[in-house]
């Protein structure tokens, strides 16, 4: 089975032109179902198979969601299979996935995310790299992935806008904060060379990225996740708590669905519910619940 997951893997990079990122993911779930499986040949999988891979991601406490992805993993690898004939069927097809509930994103306030781009520039070497990371991530909504593949070349300073390579290999552009075009312009060499390196000299590492987001988010104050997409995530939400159009926020995070924009509306709704309940006297949880006598 190794051997037909590697092909799937390939025709996912070559013919499907996915990212590096999402085939390892497809690599790592169709990795984990071959090891349970000990290796068998693809043709020799049955449907109990499959659900028993399925109730043994369950007893290992996996969420709904993770469970979910795996099963849509195996699916489209036996699509490919049948299609090559390696397989006569496809045992994942008509197995239903478990029904993932809506997890809302983390997200820092407005304060958090203004200090923890102050503290970026906390680090004397590298005031200027960490403060372009949080400024790209926050004020322009980048994924890890697309701030790592940045080329000189990508940024225009001139015109404030940044050439961003998403999912897919598509193209967008985004605009730049004043400020993360300030800490750029000292970043930027030949116009095919990296914009952000490491310590080494070499291309920024992911878990180097990894590491000055979480020292800088910590240094906010923000006590939960701590990662580049949590930036992410705030720049969307803060977008649309400012009045931004849920459309144009779309163009912005490069989502190719405005359904996956939408999660953050839930966030947006859910804090003006907080704020109304806290505030409008008849809502049961402001100071102005008594009768004031007049």
């Amino acid at each position: 089975m190794i051997r037909t997951i590697e092909s799937f893997i390939a025709y996912l990079r070559g013919r499907r032109n996915l990212s590096a990122n999402t085939c390892q993911a497809y690599g790592r779930d169709l990795g984990q179902f071959a090891v349970f499986l000990k290796d068998v040949d693809p043709a020799a999988v049955t449907r109990a198979d499959v659900r028993l891979f399925l109730g043994h991601l369950a007893r290992k406490g996996l969420d709904q969601r993770s469970v979910a992805r795996k099963l849509s993993a195996v699916r489209s690898f036996y699509k490919y299979a049948v299609r090559e004939g390696l397989a006569a069927a496809n045992p994942a097809a008509g197995l239903r996935s478990p029904r993932a509930g809506t997890k809302l994103p983390s997200f820092l306030s407005q304060r958090q995310a203004g200090e923890a781009v102050d503290a970026a520039r906390a680090v004397p070497a590298h005031a200027a790299r960490d403060a372009a990371v949080l400024e790209l991530l926050y004020g322009s909504g980048l994924r890890s992935s697309e701030l790592l593949g940045l080329r000189a070349g990508d940024v225009d300073l001139a015109g404030g806008t940044v050439r961003v390579t998403g999912k897919g290999d598509k193209q967008r552009i985004v605009p730049l904060t004043r400020p993360a075009a300030a800490a750029l312009r000292g970043l930027l060499r030949d116009p095919g060379d990296p914009v952000f390196l490491g310590s080494d000299g070499r291309p920024l590492a992911r878990r180097q990225l990894q590491r000055i987001v979480k020292r800088a988010i910590r240094a906010a104050g923000h006590r939960g996740k701590a990662s580049p997409h949590v930036l992410r995530h705030s720049f969307a939400t803060h977008l649309l708590d400012r009045g931004a159009d849920l459309k144009a926020v779309k163009e912005l995070l490069g989502h190719a669905s405005l359904s996956t924009t939408q999660i953050y509306t839930h966030v947006t709704v859910d804090r003006l519910k907080q704020v109304y309940k806290q505030a409008h006297p008849r809502a049961g949880g402001g100071p102005g619940d008594e009768e004031d006598g007049e």
